[in-house]
């Protein structure tokens, strides 16, 4: 098969992929402007992707019939290839599965400054029992260890998670998401909270299912300082 013949395979099945997606049957053109600024993959991609719809108008509009007039390099086809494939099977949240600490709301704060020391972890799920409570984060230690900071000596043991769960103003900054969500939906979602808040600290659940019924619903966590590794994915 000549690189002509795989180029326009390659293409072809990039335009089933974007008919699939957006569940319309328009010629490649219609598709690709309608997902170039939606679809971050398309967006990313889209000044390569023009060349290539070029590039295959030239081959099928305009081709000679002892040569072409432009013949695509492995490399292109390759590029194309990859783009397709990104484009179908977008890298997901589940990149980021692993086992997540929680915290208990009868913990002690001698326990959460221990754990703290020890995983160096800022974002702590907090349940009782099964029912999950919310996050406990740095910002929630650092506003409770201030309003105690004139008590002294301060005895660790004492406090509880749920007193410092009620300091915690980011507490509510987390949300829950399954875990089959492409990456880029939590690229967007970090930017829509920047646009509204002036900050990032969005902290993202991973679920199997959506939602947190149990501690064992919770099978990853992406948090703000992991955002430079979500970019590396996309």
């Amino acid at each position: 098969m000549s690189n002509s013949d795989q180029f326009l395979t390659e293409f072809n099945l990039l335009h089933e992929a974007m008919k699939k997606y957006t569940k319309r049957d328009n010629n490649f053109g219609s598709l690709f402007y309608q997902l170039k600024e939606k679809h971050p993959v398309i967006k990313q991609y889209q000044d390569d992707i023009n060349m290539a719809r070029e590039l295959r108008n030239l081959l099928v509009h305009e081709k000679k019939e002892t040569f072409n007039i432009a013949e695509p390099t492995a490399e292109f086809i390759d590029m194309l290839k990859t783009i397709r494939q990104q484009f179908e099977n977008p890298a997901t949240v589940s990149i980021f599965s692993k086992e997540v600490i929680s915290l208990n709301d009868t913990d002690s704060l001698l326990r959460v400054l221990e754990l703290v020391e020890q995983y160096h972890v800022s974002q702590y799920p907090v349940f009782q029992g099964q029912h999950f409570l919310g996050i406990l984060t740095d910002n929630g230690i650092t506003n409770w260890l201030s309003s105690v900071r004139k008590e002294t000596p301060l005895d660790l043991n004492k406090y509880k998670v749920s007193e410092l769960l009620s300091k915690d103003d980011k507490g509510a900054s987390y949300e829950v998401v399954k875990q089959d969500m492409p990456l880029y939906e939590i690229e967007k979602k970090m930017i829509e909270r920047i646009n509204q808040k002036g900050h990032s600290k969005l902290t993202m659940l991973i679920s199997k299912t959506g939602a947190i019924k149990q501690r064992e619903d919770i099978v990853g966590i992406i948090t703000p300082g992991d955002m430079p590794k979500v970019i590396e994915y996309l």
